[in-house]
């Protein structure tokens, strides 16, 4: 069993002050909370790795003429940065120390940091610059079973909720204080709970079993009072979660543990519902743009279909379209027509290349599925060949 000054210790790093009957780390101010970096290499390279895996996936389709958005890659990169932060940075140093430190390095792992990571999406990103042999194991394992109940909205919203009461109205949180494995595997476990939960709602990436735009917006919408309930259930408590450890540590600077466990709980209480609102009005935008995309489509697909319509028309004489028709002045006439419709419609608005690239990504992730399917069909071709469908021709 680890002692609460080892413990401490191991999260303070080269803050430690010691005081002869147990180590803490000095009294918190912002420049520490701000600009200290714990010496633990390991989060520091797997948040590296992420990053690095990330941009050469980009890399891969730059090199090959691919568009791939600046803003999903900013995204994906300022998410690892929280996660780095809540790991490594000033706030890890205090997290056994102080309760509304680890409220809020749980706020930033569970809830912050997976928001940039779900836009960033990774997913995609594998799908369009892998080889086709681990393109295909991705896409086997996306449409397994097991994917389907992981990424369920249920699934994650269950995770999300019990995860949120089970940790401090049980023996659990004090366990954590007092095991450094079981701390640690917190962290991963409040990271992956915030990625089940709002990568489903609110990310770019491709799911089987994914909730139309009203049913993510209803799922967010009822964790808020969920949230709220907790929050006012800590907040208004008498008791001290985890008491016997925050007495032997022996802390002595700073407010009382009730004290410093009613600010964490308020604190999580604030910004899980700034978070929150932020991402039912991102949600909303989402709503919006796809509407407006899939009324594009619609409109190509009746142009499509009237174009095709009008083709055999346009080859008899006497017709908009035809040589002999131009010459006698039916083109005038159609060019005027055209423009008393530009003057009652509007003109016609100009195609959005978002619009356009997203588009092109699901077509290309059904072509996906269907190769996932007919797999034991599907001709084999040199590895060297690189697989390019039509339709996915980044322009």
């Amino acid at each position: 069993m680890t002692s609460p000054g080892a413990l401490a210790t191991a999260g303070a790093g080269s803050l430690l002050a010691s005081s002869g009957q147990g180590e803490l780390p000095p009294p918190p101010t912002v420049g520490r909370m701000l600009l200290h970096i714990s010496p633990e290499p390991g989060p520091l390279l797997l948040v590296a790795l992420m990053g690095g895996l990330y941009l050469f996936g980009v890399s891969r389709l730059t090199d090959r003429g691919d568009a791939w958005s600046r803003w999903r890659t900013a995204s994906w990169l300022a998410g690892l940065v929280v996660v780095a932060y809540a790991l490594v940075g000033g706030i890890a140093a205090y997290d056994t120390a102080l309760f509304s430190a680890h409220a809020v390095q749980h706020m930033l792992l569970g809830t912050v940091a997976p928001i940039p990571l779900a836009l960033g999406a990774p997913v995609t990103l594998a799908l369009r610059a892998l080889p086709l042999r681990p393109r295909r194991l991705l896409v086997r394992l996306l449409h397994s079973r097991v994917a389907r109940v992981v990424t369920f909205p249920l699934v994650g919203f269950a995770a999300f909720i019990v995860s949120l009461y089970g940790l401090y109205f049980t023996g659990l949180y004090e366990a954590s204080m007092r095991h450094t494995a079981l701390h640690l595997f917190l962290h991963v476990h409040f990271l992956a709970v915030g990625c089940l939960f709002y990568w489903p709602i609110i990310g770019l990436d491709p799911m089987p079993g994914r909730l139309p735009y009203w049913g993510r917006l209803l799922l967010l919408f009822v964790t808020f009072p969920m949230h709220a309930l907790w929050a006012l259930a800590m907040f208004t408590t008498n008791e001290v979660f985890a008491a016997d450890w925050y007495a032997e540590l022996g802390r002595t600077w700073g407010s009382s543990p009730l004290g410093d466990q009613q600010t964490g709980a308020g604190l999580m209480w604030a910004a899980g519902e700034v978070v929150g609102a932020m991402v039912f009005v991102a949600l909303f935008i989402q709503w919006s743009r796809a509407d407006d995309r899939e009324a594009a489509r619609e409109d190509r697909r009746l142009d499509r279909l009237l174009d095709a319509a009008a083709g055999p028309a346009r080859a008899r004489p006497g017709t908009p379209g035809h040589p002999a028709t131009e010459r006698d002045g039916t083109a005038g006439r159609a060019r005027e027509t055209e423009q008393n419709a530009d003057r009652e419609l509007g003109p016609v608005p100009e195609a959005d290349p978002e619009a356009e690239l997203l588009a092109r990504e699901a077509a290309y992730n059904a072509w996906l599925a269907r190769l996932a399917a007919n797999d034991t069909a599907a001709p084999r071709r040199p590895a060297t060949v690189r697989d390019r469908t039509p339709g996915t021709e980044q322009g």
